[in-house]
């Protein structure tokens, strides 16, 4: 097992072992009623789906135009991207749908810094696109140095030829920035908590925490699937991103002292603009890029 590897098990294992401690110190504070919310598992699982579909969308996307830039023919389908043609540069364009969703991420984490405040529901949507847009490109840089085939491996390893040590650092670099983005988002997500909920008790944190992230990313991940498949080998990507993510928000829940409520009406009700929206893309990536769509 090489050093990648060893901190890749961190990754994994930090959250769990961090639970377990969260448990030995609060397993004598009383949790409080009134937090179970379903409605905002439900909103906010949809809003995940939405979130994580557009980005991937997004990313093979941006492929397919890299490839046409270079004069490829490019076919663009709902969970991969095929072309035609030759072009010396066509190995770093397999870098341009990661590039593309990173820099989307560090945008929408931009529109949402000015949008927090607003009542508007749909400012989580733009914060789990904050979340898809870093947490799906991130970890291929490390993909990419395990399995240098993948899209990204082709650029930074097939075209760039970038020694050992420096795959190795930028791997090591991006596992180490995916818990501290988690460990934001935790606070963020907090905030979206009802007003009248105490959060100042730490079982309060984990108890909504479990809604709004956990379980409605648990949920949203199971939704994505149906755009994935087939094949059938597709539904481990979302499952995969769940996997190294959603536990540190999890495990992190009472990291911040003192959390700031933002307006929302995410834990009063279930709206179903969100729910429409996410069949009729299901519809579209089914339908239309399933097939493939010629560039």
């Amino acid at each position: 097992m090489n050093i990648v590897q060893v901190f890749f098990a961190i990754l994994l294992i930090g959250p769990v072992l961090w639970g377990l401690i969260n448990w030995n110190w609060y397993k004598g504070v009383s949790a409080p009623k009134g937090i179970v919310a379903f409605t905002s598992l439900i909103n906010s699982a949809v809003l995940y789906a939405l979130a994580y579909n557009l980005v991937f969308f997004l990313q093979e996307l941006f492929l397919v135009l890299g490839k046409k830039a270079l004069g490829l023919e490019a076919y663009l389908y709902h969970n991969n991207h095929t072309w035609e043609g030759e072009h010396p540069l066509m190995s770093l364009m397999q870098g341009s749908g990661a590039l593309a969703i990173f820099l989307i991420g560090l945008i929408c984490l931009i529109i949402y810094r000015f949008i927090a405040n607003s009542p508007s529901n749909w400012k989580l949507l733009i914060l789990w696109l904050a979340f898809h847009g870093l947490v799906q490109s991130l970890p291929q840089v490390t993909v990419a140095y395990l399995a240098p085939e993948t899209d990204l491996g082709e650029a930074l390893v097939g075209y760039l030829n970038l020694s050992q040590p420096l795959l190795i650092a930028l791997a090591i670099m991006c596992i180490l920035t995916i818990p501290m983005i988690n460990i934001w988002f935790s606070r963020l997500l907090l905030e979206f908590a009802s007003r009248d909920d105490d959060l100042n008790n730490p079982r309060a944190r984990f108890k909504y925490i479990q809604f709004i992230a956990v379980g409605a990313a648990f949920l949203g991940s199971i939704l994505v699937i149906p755009f994935r498949v087939p094949p059938i080998s597709q539904a481990i990507t979302p499952l995969f991103v769940f996997v190294v993510s959603i536990p540190w928000i999890w495990s992190s829940a009472n990291v911040a002292k003192h959390i700031k409520h933002t307006p929302n009406r995410i834990n009063e009700k279930i709206y179903w603009t969100p729910i429409v929206l996410l069949i009729l893309l299901l519809i579209f990536f089914q339908l239309v890029l399933a097939p493939g769509v010629k560039f």
